[in-house]
């Protein structure tokens, strides 16, 4: 009895492993047909040899809000169109897409905190963007949002957090990683390519951006830029937290959706100065897509009190 069971355990095992190998040749065969569907619809700058994708829309204006991704979104320039077209007609709004991201380039290179800023000045340098910006960073992007601040005070007007992770979010362990590396195996074997595990919002989206949007995320997911962002996390958080508070406006949305511990550390950043205002939002943590209007709103009315249009 014992020895049936193993034996069919031992058939299932291999059933299971190869169906795995076909979804992964098969997932693999897929992207080679999508790649050339794959266009960028903004500008590719080179930047250390790698070809990085910047994308602005509106007339240039004085500040230019500037939309930072936060972790692992496969496709800035349209996980973030559902906010960043309510500024446009106003203001000039450009998205970063760092190495890993979007339809630059997976870069292999360091993902310190020191290099991605240093990265991103240049991208908007060379695509014709200009300081003094706004910066508008989701999540794990607010690392590099207050380090660029800081460091270079004369470029950066003003923080817009969208749900930013503050430093002190990342001084203890954290299994982030570890969960990570659980979900890039599934990406090896394209189940992301299953809606259920890795659904597209189409929010503000044409079609055709619809598509490019699941093409790219077939194509990045958890690539190796990414994972290695996630990896240096930690050491870039430690080295933020010691350069302290940027001395300049911040509007900070948090979302109620990670815990108490994520608004107690919102919170104990904004004591640190005066300059800093917190609105509670009863959403998720992508705020971009859960209010829109209402952080628009009042993302405008912050910029007025600030430069008076």
């Amino acid at each position: 009895m014992i020895y049936i069971i193993l034996k069919l355990l031992f058939c299932l095992t291999g059933v299971i492993a190869g169906l795995a190998v076909c979804a992964a040749v098969c997932h693999h065969i897929m992207l080679l047909k999508e790649s050339s569907a794959i266009v960028p619809n903004g500008m590719l700058v080179s930047v250390d040899g790698h070809n990085m994708h910047i994308y602005a829309e509106g007339k240039k204006s004085t500040p230019t809000l500037v939309i930072m991704s936060g972790s692992g979104h496969a496709a800035p320039v349209y996980d973030y169109k559902v906010l960043y077209s309510r500024f446009s007609d106003q203001y000039r709004v450009v998205v970063i897409e760092k190495f890993g991201y979007g339809y630059s380039d997976v870069s292999a290179l360091p993902r310190d905190v020191e290099t991605m800023t240093r990265e991103n000045r240049e991208a908007l340098s060379l695509a014709g963007e200009n300081a003094p910006y706004i910066l508008l960073p989701h999540s794990m992007s607010a690392l590099e949002a207050i380090y660029w601040a800081v460091n270079f005070p004369g470029e950066v007007s003003a923080i817009i957090g969208l749900d930013m992770a503050v430093p002190e979010e990342y001084a203890p362990f954290t299994n982030k990683y570890i969960k990570m590396k659980f979900q890039k195996l599934a990406v090896m074997l394209g189940l992301h390519r299953i809606p259920f595990f890795n659904p597209v919002s189409e929010r503000g989206l044409s079609p055709d951006e619809v598509k490019q949007h699941k093409y790219l995320s077939y194509k990045v997911t958890l690539n190796n830029d990414v994972m290695t962002e996630a990896g240096t996390v930690n050491e870039n958080a430690k080295k933020v937290q010691q350069l302290g508070v940027p001395d300049i406006p911040i509007l900070l949305f948090v979302s109620s959706s990670i815990g108490e511990q994520w608004i107690e550390r919102q919170h104990n950043f904004a004591k640190n100065s005066e300059k800093i205002k917190v609105i509670q939002l009863n959403c998720g943590h992508d705020v971009h897509y859960d209010e829109p209007e209402y952080i628009a709103s009042e993302s405008r009315r912050f910029i007025k009190e600030l430069f008076g249009k």
